[in-house]
């Protein structure tokens, strides 16, 4: 019992599977396809920039030093 409700699930999920392929079949191309740009760093010290802030060699935080 517990195998045909496991098998008609599996079944089902297919089903589906295969319709939002027909209703959308370049989505998952578009998004594998996408490029990320590279992440921003800091041209003095070389660290990654996070946020908009800046970087910590160029812009001290208060209170520190």
């Amino acid at each position: 019992m517990l195998f045909k409700i496991v098998s008609l699930f599996l079944i089902a999920m297919a089903a589906l599977a295969l319709f939002g392929r027909l209703r959308f079949p370049d989505s998952l191309r578009r998004r594998l396809g996408r490029r990320l740009d590279k992440p921003a760093v800091c041209a003095k010290c070389g660290r990654y920039i996070i946020g908009s802030g800046g970087c910590d060699c160029t812009d001290p935080p208060a209170g520190k030093g």
